[in-house]
């Protein structure tokens, strides 16, 4: 029931965001439209209609460019000086016990999150709705692809006529494990479905992406086998057939409860197939899980990865990591170890949906907290609502009394920021000025409705909340909506 209704969820949120008709969303955050209650959010646009010259007259002329940020000093950019301000860094906020305590709370309370382990089936009826209606989305609105060539509707329809739905009512899972990085995206497809040229970097069709070890719920292929949907903790959509292997349920529980692993903490963690570090295998990302087989030496560690026999059954080889790029089990989950895996992505490249190997703003959080064992949804709204308590910020206060409520209702390293569309990590405060580490993609100034200047950050960085002032769509700190902190609700 909990899925149906997920699906639900996200079936009203790709309709409502794919009958605007101007174009400018998925700007910083996976899905860029969410429910609030019942209330639709949009990241970039005001309920009231675009007064032009209001915007003009208002709005500073900020060409298209990259951004500088102002404000914070090189110090700033360090976890060392955030730990600083901070009075007790090494106190651990949840223990492991209380840590599997919170995911079962977010799985019990939350739509957003899958429950792969305890999944069982699907009724083909919802499946089946949710791929036709994310079909009519893009074959009713023009895309273009990387070489800004307009997508055909031809070839949307030859697309949505590769997938093959039982005529069963429920559709059984199976069980996988990702054997690679894959992107996972809303039809089986991997070319770029871009709105317009200003977003180029923006693929509308990218969910997710996965890397190897990731668990999957498998429920159905495509008519010629090169796609298949699968379901993980976070999201569900196609991923390539080859980029998985399908095991048994028994196999799949043992891999996700494995008690001897390592973490990735780097940002990219170089994955070898040999002991002299010579036979590179790929790169996994930051709060990877991986079984633990040895320790080879101080710098080098034996773990075992997922791989496909010839018929897409699934074996296990062994690997090397560098020591220095994994910690033994989850880390101690204090301000000081997430501000240090926070800061790990500094200048980080900035990806929507995960693409490319690097990160949207709601993926760098579910990095940072995966590392300690956190299981946080997709998308910022969800993720926003994961914690103990969230409080609401009254877009009526002045700038000054905004910030004084943001930094009294926050914990430094572990409370997040939360504006429609976008997700910070609250690092402190500065001069009765509240900071945030996140990752980001730009800002827009709106001109008219038919033109806007963008200013490209493109990557994970440390800033105030002034950040997009003097546009039309006003700064990060006016659009701020929600605070909320990860420990155990009270």
């Amino acid at each position: 029931m909990k899925f149906i209704k997920h699906f639900i969820f996200t079936l009203t949120i790709l309709t409502f965001l794919f009958s605007y008709t101007r174009g400018e969303l998925f700007i910083n955050d996976d899905y860029a439209f969410f429910v609030d209650g019942e209330d639709f959010e949009e990241p970039y646009e005001d309920s009231s209609p675009i007064d032009e010259k209001e915007i003009v007259s208002n709005s500073k002329f900020i060409p298209n460019g990259p951004l500088i940020i102002t404000n914070v000093t090189r110090n700033m950019k360090t976890a060392g000086y955030w730990i600083s301000k901070i009075k007790n860094p090494d106190k651990e906020i949840l223990t492991a016990k209380q840590i599997q305590e919170k995911n079962k709370e977010l799985f019990r309370d939350l739509i957003y999150l899958n429950d792969i382990e305890n999944f069982s089936e699907i009724n083909s009826s919802a499946l089946k709705k949710q791929q036709k209606q994310i079909f009519k989305m893009f074959y009713y609105r023009k895309y273009i692809d990387n070489n800004f060539n307009t997508i055909s509707k031809d070839y949307v329809n030859k697309i949505y006529n590769n997938i093959k739905i039982p005529g069963t009512k429920k559709i059984k899972a199976k069980y996988a494990i990702a054997t690679s990085y894959s992107d996972i995206r809303l039809l089986p497809t991997d070319k770029n479905f871009l709105y317009d040229k200003t977003t180029y970097d923006i693929d509308r069709m990218q969910v997710a992406s996965v890397d190897i070890g990731t668990p999957l719920i498998t429920l159905i292929s495509t008519k010629d086998k090169q796609w298949t949907f699968v379901i993980s903790y976070e999201s569900e959509g196609w991923i390539k057939t080859k980029d998985i292997a399908s095991t048994t349920k028994e196999t799949f529980s043992n891999w996700i409860n494995e008690k001897d692993f390592v973490i990735v903490t780097d940002t990219k963690a170089d994955v070898f197939l040999d002991e002299k570090m010579t036979k590179y295998y790929d790169y996994i990302r930051m709060s990877t899980k991986l079984p633990k087989v040895k320790k080879i030496n101080d710098e080098i560690v034996c773990v075992k990865i997922p791989k496909s026999t010839n018929k897409g059954n699934l074996i296990f080889e062994k690997a090397y990591l560098y020591s220095y790029d994994t910690n033994n089990g989850y880390l101690k989950y204090t301000q000081r170890n997430v501000l240090q895996q926070a800061f790990e992505h500094i200048n980080s490249p900035y990806s929507w949906g995960g693409y490319d190997g690097e990160q949207d703003c709601s993926t760098f959080i579910r990095q940072i907290f995966g590392c300690f064992g956190l299981i946080l949804p997709r998308n910022s709204l969800a993720q926003i609502k994961s914690g103990n308590k969230q409080i609401n910020i009254s877009s009526k206060l002045s700038d000054s009394e905004k910030s004084k409520e943001i930094i009294s209702k926050t914990t430094p390293a572990i409370s997040l920021l939360y504006l429609p569309g976008h997700i910070m990590l609250y690092l402190g405060e500065e001069n009765n000025t509240p900071y945030a580490i996140h990752a980001i993609w730009g800002t827009e100034n709106f001109i008219s409705k038919k033109e806007r200047f963008v200013s490209f950050i493109n990557k994970v960085v440390v800033s105030n909340l002034s950040i997009g002032e003097k546009t039309s769509k006003d700064s990060l700190l006016r659009r701020i909506k929600k605070v909320n902190t990860l420990t155990l609700r009270k």
